[in-house]
């Protein structure tokens, strides 16, 4: 059945999503079109996401 967990990733993904396109807009891109096609199902979607959201914006650690 749906748990809370699902229900939180469903709602939140299209914010986390809009979060994303402003430092990273060809990986939103990307993510939507794979969530629009099927390609991954919402519980990678949303570690994707988060994960990207989360990484270091600078080159300092380059």
């Amino acid at each position: 059945m749906f748990n809370k967990d699902l229900a939180k990733m469903y709602a939140y993904l299209p914010i986390k999503l809009s979060q994303l396109s402003k430092v990273n807009p060809n990986a939103a891109i990307g993510i939507i079109q794979d969530w629009g096609e099927g390609r991954k199902d919402i519980r990678k979607l949303w570690k994707e996401t988060t994960d990207l959201l989360d990484a270091p914006t600078s080159d300092k650690s380059a």
